[in-house]
């Protein structure tokens, strides 16, 4: 017979109550949980959006949270690529027919077709015509897929689509989780768009300004050299960390520091700079904050020596022309008295031979006639403008020439010359006009460092020796000597220490580019108040490459 609490129990309905009870919490745990694992997907998704984001990874993880909670098998983005859908992601890899880059053309595509029309969409086995994916989705035997619109502000991105090989029904609340988990990935997958472009344009910029073959530096208000391009890195002494405001002051000189003055006028600003023998353009450019503070200036420096040395050749040539065209006239109008002078002279000489005290004399004015010529027909050679071309040719002789022209003006100054020349001296592959015309620069320059001393005893030395395989020319004057400071620089295009009216900064960066042309090298040494020595080595015939 039932018992008395059991038969109350029975007509109160508290079992039956218990039973919904129970039935009721679990369901409200499970959907609890369910929750949870919705969360904690959206949650992975955000938190594996990083520097290094990786979308891969992030499907990789998704996958695996989404496993839990959903008869999932298949997860795949398309993109849009040029207002065509394109497969892009897909895990996991292997179980797909239709793999990465596949181009969903028309609309017979369930993506193509879902990107047009923008609404969610879900396919299920036998329910739809034939399309583009149905033989890669019956090759894997999937029995649902749900697609889900990725949209960045607003604007269609690609399509989110969820595979399963059982029968897979989104309810309501699942609906909700879906669109919002494709919002997100959208969003991290625009980002990780944006992040590429700007690492791309980053790499670019950097490769640029690696590549770039001229010196640039980024220098900090201080000086301090913060980056460098790979030129300044070769090209310049100086590295990062270092500091650069005295290196501009000494290669400056007398021009002012455009890095100081960049600085406080906080505009561009440009210089010249002298620096081992070379010259440079340099321009600065303030950086400027969002305070209108400097942070750094960029400092671009460019090797113009060769430019200028070829402004100063076509100068100089045009100095040439002028003065081969005078030189023509002059001679045109000398060479008719001075063959009748020197006609007449032999004549004479002819018929006073008996006369010993006019002999004497009419020698001399033979002898100056000749030489007069000599110089007229040297300085047509040295002024004629012609393409050089080289061939053996005799140092020596060279020198020879150049005292033809010079020596008359060198003596009147009261200036004794000492040649010195090796009579075994090899010859060397040159142009000799070129030569003549290095020769005749350095002895103008020691005329005039000379006549500037107040020495007594005024003299050049001039030699040719071989030395150390190379056939040299030394010229060496007692004159007033260069001035530690500017030797570096006296062989840059005009660079002079002499007044207007008596240089042009021309003669020895002439003298330094013949000497380059013809392999060899052009040094100065001097001591001021003490001389000067010049010297020219050049390589010999067999050794000139």
């Amino acid at each position: 017979m039932m018992k008395r609490h059991e038969m109350i129990d029975l007509l109160t309905g508290v079992q039956s109550s218990k039973h919904n009870y129970y039935s009721e919490l679990k369901s409200t745990v499970d959907q609890l949980k369910k929750k949870n694992s919705q969360l904690e997907m959206i949650n992975e998704v955000m938190r594996s959006f990083t520097i290094n984001f990786s979308v891969e990874n992030m499907l990789e993880n998704t996958f695996a949270k989404l496993k839990t909670v959903y008869p999932i098998d298949l997860l795949g983005v398309a993109l849009v690529a040029d207002t065509k859908i394109v497969r892009s992601y897909i895990y996991p890899e292997h179980v797909i027919s239709q793999g990465e880059n596949t181009l969903f053309r028309g609309e017979d595509s369930l993506d193509q077709n879902f990107f047009t029309t923008g609404d969610y969409s879900v396919y299920h086995k036998n329910e739809h015509a034939s399309f583009f994916e149905e033989k890669g989705i019956q090759h894997l035997a999937l029995a649902s897929m749900h697609l889900f619109p990725l949209k960045s502000n607003g604007k269609m991105i690609g399509v989110l689509s969820f595979a399963s090989r059982s029968y897979f029904q989104c309810d309501e609340d699942d609906l909700s989780f879906f669109f919002h988990f494709a919002d997100q990935i959208a969003v991290c997958m625009e980002n990780a768009r944006l992040y590429g472009e700007v690492l791309a344009g980053k790499q670019r910029w950097e490769e640029t300004f690696r590549a770039v073959s001229d010196t640039i530096l980024i220098i900090a208000p201080d000086g301090t050299i913060l980056s460098r391009n790979d030129a300044a890195r070769m090209d310049w002494s100086l590295g990062i960390g270092e500091n650069i405001s005295e290196f501009m002051e000494q290669t400056t000189g007398s021009a002012e520091n455009p890095f100081q003055l960049t600085i406080q006028t906080k505009k561009p600003q440009s210089a010249e700079l002298h620096h081992d023998n070379k010259i440079y353009d340099c321009s600065c450019y303030p950086l400027l904050g969002l305070d209108d503070s400097i942070d750094a200036v960029i400092v671009y420096r460019k090797d113009v020596t060769e430019k200028r040395r070829m402004e100063m050749q076509l100068m100089h040539s045009g100095q040439l022309a002028a003065i081969g065209e005078m030189a023509a006239g002059v001679a045109h109008e000398l060479n008719n008295p001075l063959t009748a002078i020197i006609g007449n002279t032999q004549l004479l000489l002819r018929t006073q031979s008996a006369n010993e005290q006019m002999k004497p004399l009419l020698e001399d004015i033979d002898q100056c006639g000749k030489r007069c010529r000599t110089i007229i027909r040297s300085l047509l050679v040295f002024s004629r403008q012609e393409i050089p071309t080289f061939k053996q040719c005799s140092l020596n002789d060279a020198v020879n020439e150049a005292l033809s022209l010079t020596r008359r003006q060198i003596e009147q100054n009261h200036i004794s010359i000492d040649v010195v020349l090796a009579p075994d001296l090899p010859y060397v592959n040159g142009n000799s006009q070129q030569l003549v015309q290095v020769a005749v620069n350095l002895l103008m320059n020691a005329k005039d460092a000379l006549t500037m001393t107040s020495a007594e005893e005024k003299k050049i030395l001039i030699r040719t020796e071989l030395l150390e395989g190379s056939a040299v020319l030394s010229i060496t004057d007692n004159g007033v000597g260069i001035a530690k400071e500017v030797l570096d620089d006296i062989f840059h295009p005009f660079f002079t220490t002499k007044d207007a009216d008596s240089g042009t900064g021309l003669g020895l960066s002439v003298s330094f580019g013949i000497s380059q042309a013809h392999g060899g090298i052009l040094s100065a040494r001097s001591e001021e108040s003490s001389g000067t020595t010049f010297s020219l080595a050049l390589p010999l015939n067999e050794e000139r490459q």
